[in-house]
């Protein structure tokens, strides 16, 4: 038989326990869930996927029923901790797609439900992930080129097209990238970096190169087009998802619009049809 354990000895294991083991307070629950299914929707995230997310992490804090109301906008969580009932709503804003970092996200929501961090740890996690899975403006206006050179290639263009494409790429995307950390609307960001390619190729022209400023268009055009956002509407409609199928879906068209506007207005001031 192993040595009866004294009163002492009982006060110290309590005491061990009360410092290792953190409660965390359904405030920070509610917090945790919110603002990872915001973070999901902000990357491109689908609709459900934010949904269950929010769902899993609030149950796996202690929350018995857990209703939750998603579109891409706005977040709306009702969860009932058993004593208490919690209600909470934030606005999402419109950000861009990231695939990487939508995986370390999902990632994490797993590891959260696993391990249930308290708040201080899990921005720390959060940081962390958003850190690892971003891209810098080197990278994407390099990637950037490599799109436009690659398109313009692809669609008939010569390699000087290609070559005139990429140039053109990299100021348009630096200055998309640049209004975009200003806040500035993405429609309007849209419509000045299409008239800035739409200007750049008409000159081109006129130094007299012999190149064909339809194929350089098309190479700057593809880095703009909506494809993924168009994807996703389709995706949203046939999942059942309708009010955040037709919001992706109006964000597509407008874009498409901006992108036409800004080619438009550079041909009809700088050189006529092209």
């Amino acid at each position: 038989m192993g040595k009866d354990m004294t009163l002492d000895d009982i006060t110290d294991v309590e005491a061990k326990k009360t410092v290792t083991e953190t409660v965390i307070s359904s405030d920070d629950a509610v917090f945790i869930a919110m603002e990872m299914g915001k973070r999901i929707l902000t990357c491109g995230g689908e609709v459900h996927r934010a949904e269950e997310t929010i769902r899993r992490i609030c149950t796996a804090y202690g929350a018995v029923t857990v209703d939750v109301n998603a579109i891409l906008s706005m977040i709306i969580l009702t969860a009932d901790f058993e004593n208490e009932e919690k209600t909470s709503f934030c606005r999402v804003s419109i950000g861009v797609n990231n695939l990487g970092r939508l995986a370390k996200l999902n990632g994490l929501s797993r590891r959260i439900c696993a391990i249930k961090p308290s708040k201080e740890e899990f921005l720390a996690l959060l940081d962390e992930a958003e850190r690892t899975s971003s891209v810098g403006v080197i990278k994407q206006i390099v990637g950037a080129a490599l799109i436009s050179l690659g398109f313009a290639w692809y669609f008939g263009g010569s390699l000087l097209d290609a070559a005139l494409s990429a140039l053109i790429a990299l100021p348009m995307w630096l200055v998309l990238t640049l209004l975009s950390r200003a806040n500035m609307n993405a429609i309007v960001a849209k419509f000045i970096v299409c008239f800035m390619g739409g200007v750049g190729a008409l000159l081109i022209g006129r130094t007299g190169i012999n190149c064909n400023l339809n194929m350089i268009m098309i190479g700057d055009i593809m880095n703009v087009v909506p494809g993924v956002v168009l994807t996703n509407s389709l995706r949203d409609l046939f999942g059942g998802d309708i009010m955040s199928g037709l919001f992706r879906l109006c964000t597509a068209l407008l874009d498409a619009v901006a992108i036409a506007c800004g080619y438009a207005v550079a041909i009809l001031i700088f050189g006529g049809a092209v």
